[in-house]
């Protein structure tokens, strides 16, 4: 079921409110965008397959710099960070009832809406041509939390041993 309506805060947080239509239907999916750098973050609040021109990874390890990065395949089960490793371009992935990949030991987190993260972290990010997990910005107005978009991934500060890093760089 898709409602449709406006998104509010209230109550401390964010919410639907004034629902303006519905519809029940077939396939429940989610469009992302790889950019031009060839990387995204991604965390579904469902099974989803993976398509076959992406590559999907989780943070298995984060070291001087580095993050270890571990691959994986079949239907990404819900509520894990993964790193989007793709052509650019936009895909879909579909819901998926069972889930079959191995995510032990991940380390990325993330949300399935826009959430204020109160804790450091680090985020996607190209900065002088080189990708990787930077600090997150935090809020200009407070310098409190920084604001996750729905569906995307980060690593948490408190998930690595030096949280003074300013980047961490894929180790493949």
């Amino acid at each position: 079921v898709v409602i449709k309506g406006s998104l509010e805060k209230y109550l401390s947080t964010a919410g639907l409110k004034d629902a303006v239509s519905g519809e029940l239907i077939d396939a429940l999916y989610h469009t992302f965008t790889v950019t031009e750098a060839g990387y995204a973050t991604l965390y579904l609040g469902f099974n989803a397959r993976i398509p076959s021109v992406v590559e999907a990874y989780t943070v298995t390890a984060a070291n001087d710099g580095w993050v270890s990065l571990t691959q994986v395949t079949g239907v990404l089960p819900s509520n894990q960070g993964v790193i989007i490793k793709a052509p650019a371009g936009e895909y879909k992935l579909f819901n998926e009832a069972t889930a079959t990949a191995d995510v032990t030991g991940n380390l990325l987190s993330g949300s399935a809406y826009n959430k204020n993260i109160d804790e450091e972290a680090y985020v996607l990010g190209k900065v002088d041509g080189v990708v990787g997990l930077y600090k997150a910005e935090k809020n200009q107005m407070d310098g409190t939390a920084w604001l996750n978009n729905a569906n995307k991934a980060y690593l948490p500060a408190s998930a690595v041993p030096n949280k003074s890093a300013a980047f961490y760089g894929f180790d493949w």
